[in-house]
Formats: C-alpha cells, structure tokens, sequence
C-alpha cells in the first residue's frame, strides 16, 4: 500500500468520524502526521488542548506513551484516548522509576527544608501521581522557569527530576549557580560531594534527554564559522556548555515563534528534533534554516501513517484499538500534579 493510499484512506476514515475524533500530534512527528492532525504542539500546549476536549469521542495521539498518558488523565472519563504505537516511550521518561524517587525523597525530606517536587511532564503516570500526592506538581519546558519561581517565592526548595540539564538551565536563568544545586544520581544513590546541603536552592535528578545531548559547544562553534551572521537557538534539555554558547534558548513553541518572527533572509541553526526543524525550514521558505546537527528521535518516529490509519478504521468498525489505560490508583494525584502544571502555565 502506498503513502499517497494511505494518506487518503486516513482523510476519509476522518471524515466518517467527524466531530467524534480529534487527532493531537507532537511538533517532532513526521510531516505526513502533522499534516492529518487537527492540533499539533508541545508538551504543554497539547496538554491545555487534551483538557479542553470536551465533545469528541475519541482522541488518538500521536507522539510517545507518556504524551498519550497525560491526555488520558486530563479528559472525561467517557472518553477514549488511543496511542497508534503503546511501544513508543520516551527514553528521559523511563530514567526515573517510583521506587527510586522515593529513595530520593526520604534523603532530601531529612535536610529539614521545605522541599516541593516538581516532575518533568517528560514523565510516567506513577511519578506524576507521587508529586500529585506530594503537594507537588509537574512543568513542561515552557513553563519551567515559572513553576521554578512559584516555589522559590514561596521560600521551598524544587525537587526537579528527571531531566537535570532542563532543571539546571533553568535554575542558571534565575541566577542559581551550581554549587547550589545538589544532583542526586539515582543509579549510586551517592551523596553529590560538590554540593552542600546547607547551600542548596534546587534539588536534581541525573537523566537526560538522548536527542539533546546529542548537541556539543563544537556543533556550535562551526556553524558559526561556517555560516556568516547565523543565530543558534537551541533546547533547554541540551547540556549547560549548549545553552550558555547559542544565543537563544527555549521550548519547541520558543523556538518555533523565534524562527516565525524573524526578519525574511535571517538565518538560523536549530538544535532540536530534526523533524521539528525540517517543519520550520518548510515553513519559513524566507529564512535560512538548519539544523545544529542531525539528530532524530526514533521513539516517535514509531508511529506511522500505517498505524495511524489502523487505528482510525478500527474506530469507523466500531473497535477501538491501542486504547490508552492508567491505573486507577495513579489518575486523581497526577491530575492533580498537571492541574497544578496548567494554573502556572
């Protein structure tokens, strides 16, 4: 079956649908995804979308299994959440397990401060539950920074986990230096012997995003060279070396808006997912666009056109396929934790 098939079959399985199906999709799917898709965004911005579904049936999400997570807990319960691949995960999602958070937990609550956790919405259902349950919350890389500062204002200390190049840059932001910020490292459960407990603002967490750390200072470095006048934006999951060289740093929303609002024949280097990038470049014809280096995520690249159109025929048939489930026991605190995401937001 060819791609131009498929892609018609999936237009009019839409159409059979209709108001009942609303397709989200992540700005690092493929272009024949985001093509199909009635909303596409990032993290946050699918979040406030999912929340605000209130008539469709079904909602199908393409990206990976957290994403799909977040949507379930956020709708009606009547409705039906499906994921066209429930074996596409995020790597950074799967760097923190419960029992290891809670390891974490008991150490930190002991300095005596006032801790609140904070978990990247890059995340499972179980640990969003935990800040739920915690008078924590989760962010996005959006609103980081503002949770950050709501916590902070408040004379607590984040416990941000599990992405710590996210958490670090944006402690950097606020003028937080290193030696106050402890790195609990969830595989030697090691005390962090650069930092002192007495001084530290913000707690972390050693995981990390494979796609962003792909990007080094050299990438950097050469473009510049290699490119007149160019302009570095890149993600705050990318190391702190990264994000002090380029000359912006922001979520995918961030980086998008930059690139849109720039001057026709200005030039830029992207250092994010390289789907996302090859959708600005065709999207800013008048602007020089590249990408710092290539690098891709193959977790969303799992889903496919193919079994995107799987999913919605089994939908026209009346047999919902790869329907999204969270345990019961974990849905009111982690719809806490992103309610709490979405107030700051």
């Amino acid at each position: 079956m060819g791609n131009t098939d498929i892609l018609e079959r999936i237009k009019t399985a839409k159409e059979m649908l209709g108001k009942d199906l609303v397709i989200l999709a992540h700005y690092y799917q493929h272009h024949d995804i985001i093509n199909v898709a009635d909303f596409i965004g990032d993290s946050l911005q699918l979040a406030q979308i999912a929340s605000k579904q209130k008539d469709a049936r079904y909602i199908v999400f393409c990206a990976v299994s957290f994403m799909a997570e977040t949507a379930r807990i956020l709708c009606n319960p009547g409705q039906e959440v499906l994921h066209p691949e429930p074996d596409a995960r995020c790597p950074l999602a799967e760097m923190a397990n419960i029992d290891d958070v809670e390891k974490a937990w008991t150490f930190i609550k002991k300095t005596g401060k006032k801790i609140v956790p904070v978990v990247y919405v890059n995340s499972n259902a179980d640990l969003k539950a935990f800040c739920g349950k915690n008078n924590g919350l989760a962010c996005t890389s959006s609103n980081a920074k503002k949770v950050m500062e709501h916590i902070l204002s408040d004379n607590k200390v984040p416990f941000f986990f599990p992405d710590e190049n996210l958490g670090r840059n944006t402690a950097h932001t606020m003028g937080i230096n290193d030696r106050e910020m402890y790195l609990w490292d969830p595989h030697t459960n090691d005390r962090d012997r650069q930092t002192s407990l007495e001084e530290t603002r913000v707690f972390l967490w050693r995981g990390f995003c494979i796609i962003h750390t792909m990007f080094s200072s050299y990438d950097v470095e050469h473009v510049r060279k290699e490119h007149d006048g160019i302009k570095v934006v890149v993600h705050p999951e990318c190391i702190p070396e990264v994000v002090d060289i380029s000359d912006f740093t922001g979520s995918t929303s961030f980086i998008k808006d930059i690139v849109e609002n720039s001057e026709a024949g200005s030039k830029w280097a992207i250092g994010t997912e390289i789907n996302f990038v090859n959708s600005i470049k065709a999207a800013n014809p008048d602007k020089f666009v590249i990408p710092l280096k290539i690098s891709g995520c193959r977790e969303m690249a799992k889903v496919t056109p193919e079994k995107l159109l799987r999913v919605l025929e089994n939908l026209v048939e009346g047999t919902p396929l790869h329907k999204v489930f969270v345990d019961p026991s974990y849905s009111e605190n982690a719809q806490t934790a992103l309610k709490r995401m979405l107030e700051i937001a």
